[in-house]
């Protein structure tokens, strides 16, 4: 059995293998993303989340509009890094 350090390595390794999905189109404005950054998380903001299925969460700008958007399953609106990223 792997040890919680060894799993990590595994998933983070896992993660630099995987392909990052096309760039889509900016729900906003039309305008293509442009991908920030990849990550493996389950997207909970909570203590049991080493519990939850660790999926692939890629962060996207859009250039034309400043808003911000995340992709696990589906495309998102990102209001934490929006809201770190300011005006």
């Amino acid at each position: 059995m792997r040890t919680g350090a060894a799993r990590q390595a595994v998933r983070c390794r896992s993660m630099t293998e995987q392909q990052i999905p096309p760039a889509e189109d900016c729900p906003a404005c039309g305008e293509p993303l442009v991908h920030i950054s990849s990550e493996v998380s389950s997207g909970a903001f909570r203590t049991q989340a080493a519990s939850l299925p660790q999926i692939p969460i890629h962060s996207y700008d859009c250039p034309a509009c400043g808003t911000c958007w995340k992709r696990g399953q589906r495309l998102l609106p990102d209001p934490v890094r929006q809201i770190l990223r300011g005006p």
